[in-house]
């Protein structure tokens, strides 16, 4: 009895340590991802050569710093692709294309930094969200007039009555003031 004891604990010592060396084959795989990701060659140099790290401590990435972009290729390179497709587009298509493109944002997070800049564009009216993060060009006709598209003229004005004024795109919405002050109240018969 005692013998079935030990081989039974023999065939899980012997699974548990196949299972060690699956999940440390794994980590190297994703060390080397994560060093190739950074754009490191050295990195992934000095990582196969390192010894072993104690188990529960974490390696961090290491840093390269990369140089920054042109002003405006992002968004640029964003406009072209979008421009190009008949169907809004996911998020992940728009960031793999600047990544062929050598346009990707260069931080720690790009799929955030995408996002900051798809929405800045879509706040300035130059695209619009499709739900589902999927993003296109907004369409000519219901885009915003900018100074060098006046909207057309309307029959009111052609007539010597002026058209209602249209806000500048860039402008400030209404201030819109209250007609009760704080502490009173009008209409209450007092």
């Amino acid at each position: 009895m005692a013998d079935s004891f030990a081989d039974q604990l023999r065939a899980q010592l012997d699974g548990i340590q196949t299972e060690l060396e699956r999940l440390d084959a794994k980590r190297q795989l994703i060390e080397l991802l994560l060093s190739l990701e950074s754009g490191s060659a050295a990195a992934t140099a000095s990582s196969a050569d390192s010894p072993r790290v104690r188990r529960g401590s974490r390696r961090s990435a290491p840093s390269v710093k990369r140089p920054r972009l042109a002003r405006g290729l992002i968004t640029g390179k964003i406009r072209e692709f979008l421009g190009a497709q008949r169907e809004s587009v996911h998020a992940t298509a728009i960031l793999a294309y600047l990544e062929q493109h050598d346009a990707a944002p260069r931080s720690a997070k790009p799929m955030a930094s995408l996002q900051n800049t798809l929405q800045r564009l879509k706040e300035q009216g130059e695209i619009e969200n499709a739900g589902r993060n999927h993003w296109r060009l907004r369409p000519a006709e219901t885009a915003q007039p900018s100074a060098a598209n006046p909207p057309p003229a309307s029959k009111a004005s052609e007539a010597g009555t002026p058209a209602p004024a249209t806000p500048h795109p860039i402008s400030r919405p209404p201030v819109v003031t209250s007609t009760t002050t704080f502490g009173t109240r009008t209409g209450s018969g007092e």
